[in-house]
Formats: structure tokens, sequence, C-alpha cells
């Protein structure tokens, strides 16, 4: 899963994308669900809250919104289909944390790529009070990625980005990003102050060692 992530304000304005002008962000190392953030939707940049609630999920009783879509069943999920076919978005990700059982203990784990933007493919969809909500993509980790965590944002490298945004067809897309050449990921353990979505400083992001006594 992807239940945390870093977006860092300067990475935004290297890639000079075309934005609304109502955009207002300031870098967040300590993203988490329920926060409004910039996606990508249409080619512009827009604000949107990271998590979506689906009319059944309201009804229930101290419910939590879906900020993740499993990229194995996305075709399969009633949930899910029309946004997949649709509202297809990218959010712009410089790192994001995972966690890793070590000895009954969750330990936190910092993935990124030489303080490069990443792009996640997501879906979005809008309200009828003009708000975006969206979810991120996971699939499942490979390689080094997979001996901390067994999900992983869905990246996209730069060919696949544009395969995502287009209007090629659906099964095409589909079997495409499926295939798609993975990029490189770094990572690194972190301090457990991560855990505290009050925590958002630079401080998160830097590698933890521990000191011997």
């Amino acid at each position: 899963m992807c239940g945390r992530y870093y977006l860092n304000h300067d990475n935004l304005l290297m890639e000079n994308f075309d934005s609304n002008n109502t955009i207002s962000y300031e870098t967040n190392f300590n993203i988490t669900p329920q926060t409004k953030v910039p996606v990508l939707i249409e080619s512009k940049l827009t604000m949107a809250t990271w998590g979506f609630f689906p009319d059944w999920i309201k009804s229930q009783k101290n419910s939590k919104p879906l900020f993740n879509t499993r990229w194995e069943t996305i075709q399969e999920k009633r949930t899910f289909q029309t946004a997949f076919k649709k509202h297809r978005c990218l959010v712009p990700i410089s790192g994001w944390y995972e966690w890793k059982n070590v000895n009954d203990e969750k330990q936190p784990y910092f993935f990124h790529k030489e303080n490069k933007l990443l792009q996640a493919a997501g879906l979005y969809w809008l309200r009828s009070s003009g708000d975006i909500e969206f979810s991120i993509i996971t699939n499942e980790a490979e390689d080094d990625l997979l001996t901390i965590h067994n999900r992983t944002p869905l990246i996209l490298n730069k060919e696949s980005q544009n395969v995502w945004i287009s209007d090629i067809e659906i099964d095409t897309l589909y079997q495409d990003i499926s295939v798609q050449k993975k990029l490189d990921i770094n990572f690194h353990r972190v301090s457990k102050s991560v855990n505290n979505p009050k925590n958002t400083n630079s401080s998160l992001i830097k590698e933890y060692t521990e000191v011997p006594f």
C-alpha cells in the first residue's frame, strides 16, 4: 500500500507544469490521506483531496476513504471501472514511505529516486460540490523493494505517463502499463517520527542510524 508520501514544492517548479491560478502548495514531508495536494489532470496541475469516499462507504460508521487502488483488480472492481476508463490522473511524488515488520515492530523506510520527481498513476472523482478526490494505484513490489513491503505505488516512466493520460483503448493501456520498464528506486531506513502525522519536517527523510550505547 501507499499510506504516506512526500512532495517537494521545488520539484514541482522544476517541471514547469501548467497549473490553475488557485494552486497554492507548500512542501510536506508527511502527506496523509485526506490531505489536499496537487495532481495532474488533463495536463493541468490542480488541487485534490487524497482519498475517495464512494457512496457505499459514506453510509458506514467511522468510514475511511479509499486512498489506494489495486492495479491487479482495477478492471474488475465496479468502484473503479468508470474512473479507470475516463478519470485517470498523475500524482507527483518526491518520495514515499513503507513499513517493514522487524521483531514485531514496524520500521519505516523512505523510497525515492535521487531527489527527482516521480509520477504515480492515479484515479480521480469529481464531486457535485466541485471538489476532487483521488486514489493512488498500487501494484506488487518486485526485487529489492519486496524486501520491505509487498505493495508499492505504480510509478510510471516517461513513456508510460503519456500512455496513462492518452485516449488509447483501455485494454491496450492496461497491457502497456503492466509491461512498462520499471524505474530504479532507492530506499533507506528512517526515524519512527514519521509515524506521527503531525511531524512534517525534512528530518523525516534522512537516513536513520541507531546510536550504540
